[in-house]
């Protein structure tokens, strides 16, 4: 049974992917499972407005068959770029698939799975999985929540915290894998590359449900190959070979038991995002670790006291858009890296228990 606290804190997750609802739960586009026309809301005002507006052009009908895998038994699956454009989409009851969803999808259920892999791309809601045991999952989303499930090996970039709620052996590592046209879905989807949570777990249930972190080494390629011969993962194995660094997301270390204790936080204004990258990249041939990053709006305020704290001058550019935090851990990594911040004008931070309060800033759930 889901905790009051968990159905007040997901209410509309809960309202989206009620196992009751079959209606709803595969209404695509307007309409409904049986195919009739779901009827929608219309208020006084709105109706007030269209009678001094054109009228609308009528969008043509999707099927929701198009945004449903159900009952597949040992099937390859593919969804390409530009086929889910944004709707909800849903796998059921499938077994030993090969499943990837290449597009940006508005949320996604999963239930009742059985040895499948399963690929996808951004999700602007919810990918809620369910009653699902033994598949390896890679998935991008803003909110990930798991129930009933066990031994699932999840990939993930998600914006708030991964939820996990009566299930077992839930193994969690961090999204590295790519595929052309992934950044321009993450754009249109809001997500980005320097915001993830994935092993920032909420477990409901911990006196019953178990997890644990994946050995940082352990790919999602790994996990994935042989990747199925779909044209639009052309390229994809050979550009993440031998842990390959992804070209757009970062692999991050993340909540580990074995994460290095002497660390630095460096901080970069929106203005000059594309460094972030080339600091990584520095830090990458210095063999500095990426433990966390964040991306979240700085009041001035807020900046002007943590930076003090910190020993390090206040840029006011800092709080001009979303600012990005990379920080680094090992032994040596604030040395290896002061040079680095100094020479292109960043803020760094040496004391990891002074800039903790960084690490989830802006994070939701």
């Amino acid at each position: 049974q889901s905790s009051s606290h968990g159905r007040v804190g997901f209410r509309t997750m809960g309202c989206l992917f009620s196992k009751e609802d079959k209606g709803s739960r595969y209404a695509v586009g307007g309409e409904t499972e049986d195919g009739g026309d779901a009827a929608p809301a219309r208020s006084q005002s709105s109706s007030k407005s269209e009678a001094k507006t054109e009228p609308l052009v009528a969008k043509p009908k999707l099927d929701p068959k198009d945004f449903i895998y159900m009952k597949r038994t040992g099937e390859k699956l593919v969804k390409a770029p530009g086929t889910v454009n944004g709707q909800q989409f849903v796998i059921d009851r499938c077994e030993d698939c090969e499943i990837y969803i290449m597009d940006e999808c508005d949320s996604l259920m999963i239930d009742d799975c059985v040895r499948c892999k399963i690929v996808v791309g951004p999700t602007t809601g919810s990918i809620f999985v369910r009653d699902c045991s033994d598949c390896t999952c890679v998935f991008m989303c803003r909110q990930y929540r798991c129930r009933d499930c066990k031994d699932i090996d999840t990939h993930l970039h998600v914006t708030t915290r991964p939820i996990i709620e009566t299930s077992t052996n839930m193994r969690f590592g961090c999204w590295d894998f790519h595929y052309e046209g992934l950044e321009a879905q993450m754009r249109s989807a809001g997500i980005s590359e320097w915001q993830n949570f994935w092993s920032h777990i909420y477990n409901f249930n911990p006196d019953d449900a178990t997890w644990s972190l994946m050995p940082p080494e352990r790919t999602a390629l790994a996990a994935l190959e042989p990747l199925p011969d779909f044209s639009e993962l052309k390229g994809v194995a050979e550009a993440l070979a031998d842990g390959a660094r992804p070209p757009l997301c970062v692999r991050t270390l993340g909540e580990r038991d074995s994460a290095p204790k002497e660390g630095c936080l460096i901080l970069v204004p929106a203005c000059d995002a594309h460094m972030a990258r080339e600091i990584c990249d520095m830090a990458h041939a210095a063999k500095v670790s990426l433990v966390r990053t964040n991306r979240c709006q700085l009041t001035e305020a807020w900046a002007v006291s943590f930076l003090e704290a910190g020993g390090a001058a206040f840029h006011a550019e800092l709080c001009k858009g979303k600012a990005i935090g990379l920080e680094f851990g090992g032994e040596g990594c604030a040395d290896a890296m002061r040079g680095v911040a100094s020479s292109g004008g960043f803020p760094m931070l040496e004391n990891p228990d002074q800039y903790a309060e960084w690490r989830y800033m802006g994070v939701e759930g």
